[in-house]
């Protein structure tokens, strides 16, 4: 028997299901991922100063910027950012680290707000900010291309008319040169026996994305982080 073809609503079921689990194993393996306080306490041990593509990326915010750091982790950029001059919020999906982000913010005398999100939806009104940030390769976790064009579609959504969104991810082609072995598909699993990974992409995939979101690309390029051995990753900066 041949195969049975879909008619458009069975169609349009069908992907939404598989979004919708897509979403689910976000969530799941993710939330799970970052609720561990060993995986935490890793952060810890990161560079604090901004990378060199960051550093790169910044020249194009306003002075004074309203930011919004999505997947803040412990507070690098946010925190290095705000040394800048900058108004930055930061959320993350993990109880775990925003328990811990918040004591650091303290510790440090700083006057930034950390907050829980559900991994989908920006709880902050229309227009709330100057730049929208998703770095440290958290769009690779954000699984499913569907819901990465929703995603950045609600980033859309919470900046101001003007306002830019920097997304970074990990460079597939870099990482089939160089860890292949811990590639499947586009899948990059960097830790042995865990079921979290992060989608790799092409820089084109990373405009596709952009403009499918109703975002207008500004540059989307290789970066360099800290020293030339440390590799490349791939970064889109867009405008509302």
């Amino acid at each position: 028997m041949g195969k049975k073809e879909l008619n458009k609503f069975q169609y349009i079921e069908q992907v939404e299901k598989l979004e919708f689990v897509g979403m689910c194993d976000m969530n799941n393996i993710v939330v799970e991922w970052y609720e561990d306080k060993k995986n935490v306490d890793e952060m810890q041990n990161w560079n604090l100063a901004l990378k060199e593509w960051e550093q790169s990326v910044i020249k194009f915010f306003p002075s004074g910027a309203r930011i919004l750091d999505i997947g803040c982790g412990l507070g690098r950029e946010a925190f290095a950012l705000s040394d800048l001059g900058y108004d930055v919020v930061g959320i993350d999906i993990s109880k775990e680290v925003i328990t811990q982000v918040k004591q650091l913010s303290t510790d440090k005398g700083c006057n930034i707000s950390f907050y829980e999100y559900d991994g989908e939806h920006l709880n902050f009104s229309a227009g709330s900010f100057d730049v929208v940030l998703i770095w440290a390769q958290t769009f690779g976790l954000l699984y499913g291309n569907e819901f990465k064009k929703r995603y950045l579609s609600e980033c859309k959504r919470v900046l101001k008319n003007g306002g830019l969104c920097s997304f970074s991810t990990h460079d597939y082609n870099y990482l089939m040169e160089h860890y292949s072995n811990c590639l499947d598909g586009q899948k990059f699993y960097p830790y042995a026996n865990a079921e979290i990974y992060w989608e790799a992409f092409e820089a084109a995939d990373l405009t596709k994305f952009a403009s499918q979101a109703g975002l207008n690309v500004i540059l989307c390029e290789k970066g360099n982080i800290y020293k030339p051995e440390d590799g490349t990753i791939l970064h889109c900066l867009c405008r509302k």
